[in-house]
């Protein structure tokens, strides 16, 4: 019997001055492997919005932008 998966999108930004923001949001998990979330990071970052990110990620992705390295994970979750 298969129970609903979440897929938990967490995202880590430091800033090209030190600083860490990071958070994390649940998203339902739609049977083709990709899910689209939008983190709140707030500080100076705000919001990330990403799209088609495949669910579950086998590693971290991780990009640097302008100084600033972005760590965006993926796992899948159990439903409460």
């Amino acid at each position: 019997m298969g129970g609903v998966l979440l897929c938990r999108v967490a995202v880590t930004v430091t800033t090209a001055l030190g600083l860490t923001l990071s958070g994390s949001v649940d998203v339902p998990e739609t049977g083709t492997g990709l899910v689209d979330a939008t983190v709140s990071l707030g500080g100076t970052v705000g919001d990330v919005t990403l799209v088609g990110l495949p669910c579950p990620t086998i590693e971290d992705i991780t990009l640097t932008l302008l100084g600033n390295t972005v760590t965006i994970s993926v796992t899948q979750v159990p439903a409460p």
